[in-house]
């Protein structure tokens, strides 16, 4: 082989490793973009689920906690108290409300927040349980003292799970 030919062959070889390495490093960079977007948008839509319900659960501690004193203050007398079954059925809205959040928050997980949103949502319902059967003089009020005292915990403990969830998840930019 003369040797015009051989820096011919290794000008081609050079040429295309240079091309099939331009192309690799750019088919990485590119799938390592997609996963940072991708990892991007997750936490996002895991912030604004978090942050929904915890939204959700301001307004039901709001209602519920109204509705809650003026039926301890008139058990059993819901229809003759002026508002109390507007505020109960307000109360029941913002539940309902609440618990589609809770669905958007087991989606987006992780496992651990995915089950104190569920525990939140037990909470919830039985707080408004326990006031609905106050207003019809069937409730006991220790156990609706005792239901909030739940709910209260376990929106904090829904917090505190969301906040340090959404801490350690790396910021990519």
């Amino acid at each position: 082989m003369d040797s015009a030919v051989v820096g011919l062959v290794g000008t081609v070889v050079g040429a295309v490793s240079g091309v099939v390495g331009t192309l690799t490093t750019t088919r990485l960079g590119g799938s390592e973009q997609r996963r940072s977007q991708n990892d991007q948008s997750a936490r996002q839509e895991r912030t604004t689920a978090y942050t929904k319900l915890v939204s959700a659960c301001s307004r039901i501690y709001r209602v519920g906690y109204a509705v809650h004193v003026a039926v301890q203050d008139a058990p059993g007398r819901a229809d003759s108290s002026p508002g109390v079954a507007e505020r109960l059925q307000e109360f029941k809205l913002a539940v309902e409300s609440a618990l589609e959040v809770v669905s958007l928050v087991k989606l987006y997980g992780p496992e651990e927040i995915a089950r104190a949103a569920d525990n939140l949502a037990s909470a919830m319902n039985g707080w408004y349980r326990e006031v609905a059967f106050l207003a019809q003089g069937e409730g006991d009020a220790q156990w609706a003292g005792e239901a909030i005292e739940l709910y209260e915990e376990l929106e904090e403990r829904f917090i505190s799970l969301g906040r340090k969830a959404l801490s350690s998840t790396p910021v990519l930019t």
